[in-house]
């Protein structure tokens, strides 16, 4: 397992959203205007973060589509330590984890209302929703388990219906991801602390997760998150422990270890990878490394089945706990949750190439950003 720039009484202090103001170099405030109608509109973003690290909980707005700066609309501390964020397949509804002892998911209308909080299980770290909109998988990092959540008809997350614990001899399960496979057949869980990705299938009736296969990877990797191409054929594991990521071919339920390449060159430094993001066109794959504090840059080869590193710039921060491209492909957005600050790089879709930090928003304990 593992808040913006100002505390909350700061932040209210200084004016609402426009606390949130500090975009590199402009220095000017990131606070949505008026748009003209002939103008793109800005897509939107949330960003998660650790409210004991000073974080605000929730924060939404949008990014200007010139020059990708997130643009703040508001924010809610409702959620504590809200370290991971997903939507609705239509994008109507937030879902939040909060990573506590006593985990919860919540349920948030876009402009972040609380509409549901439903107990989940001990240190939540992730949750995804089905692309059938239908349920939601919780990842317990403390409970090493996945648990399966239906989705009611107004939205709402409804108690559990499903908690797989993970085990394997006398090691002790943590549970880091769940991922849906391109297909929505399986259900994949990643699990840091076995060194194994259990891949499920979901009983849609009632609700329930049976075990398909079990994938396992060097002893002492430590898997966190996997990412597949686009194609469907492979997935991409990130393994926090020893610095490196697994290609792994995906046929019928059942993943197969292939190619494993560093995360980072080995300079000495601790190195933790810590998200894993591949281009729309699969052409590229992005690593966030904690540690070296740079984001990793292979190229794809051979229909996806094979990585080569070919950049490793800095994140422009400290500790890049999170990455995601954005909807056009030609921006990185990174998660810094040491340094309390989000950063976005321009991405060259053509090399896969990143350029150099063009903006930083101050956002203490910053965990996750959805774009």
């Amino acid at each position: 397992m593992d808040g913006l720039g100002l505390t909350r009484r700061g932040l209210l202090r200084v004016g609402g959203a426009s606390a949130f103001a500090a975009a590199a170099g402009g220095g000017a405030v990131s606070v949505l205007r008026g748009r003209g109608q002939d103008e793109t509109p800005p897509a939107s973003f949330y960003l998660g973060t650790y409210a004991p690290a000073g974080g605000a909980g929730i924060v939404r707005g949008r990014l200007d589509p010139a020059a990708g700066t997130p643009l703040v609309e508001g924010y809610t501390g409702a959620v504590s330590a809200a370290s991971w964020l997903a939507t609705s397949p239509a994008g109507s509804i937030l879902y939040a984890i909060s990573e506590q002892d006593a985990g919860t998911v919540s349920t948030l209308t876009p402009d972040l209302a609380v509409l549901r909080t439903t107990p989940t299980g001990a240190g939540p770290v992730h949750v995804a929703v089905h692309p059938g909109g239908t349920y939601l998988f919780v990842s317990l990092y403390g409970g090493g388990a996945v648990v399966t959540h239906p989705i009611a008809d107004d939205g709402t997350v409804d108690p559990a219906t499903d908690t797989r614990k993970h085990r394997s001899g006398n090691r002790t399960a943590h549970a880091h991801q769940v991922v849906v496979d391109p297909m929505g057949a399986h259900v994949l869980a990643v699990d840091l602390g076995l060194d194994l990705v259990i891949t499920y299938a979901l009983e849609g009736q009632a609700g329930k997760l049976s075990e398909v296969s079990r994938t396992r990877l060097a002893r002492g990797s430590g898997p966190r998150h996997l990412a597949f191409h686009p194609d469907g054929d492979y997935a991409y594991v990130a393994n926090e422990h020893d610095s490196t990521v697994t290609v792994c071919a995906w046929t019928d339920g059942v993943l197969e270890p292939g190619q494993v390449v560093d995360a980072a060159p080995k300079t000495g430094v601790t190195n933790q990878p810590g998200e894993i993001a591949v281009s729309a066109d699969g052409h590229f794959v992005y690593v966030s490394n904690r540690g070296s504090n740079t984001i990793g840059v292979f190229e794809t080869a051979n229909n996806g089945a094979a990585l080569n590193r070919i950049a490793e710039p800095s994140c422009g921060g400290d500790w890049p706990r999170h990455l995601a491209l954005d909807q056009t492909g030609k921006r990185l957005y990174v998660a810094n949750e040491r340094s309390g600050t989000v950063t976005w790089l321009p991405v060259n879709p053509a090399t896969g190439m990143l350029g150099a930090v063009a903006g930083t928003l101050t956002a203490q304990g910053a965990a996750q950003i959805l774009v």
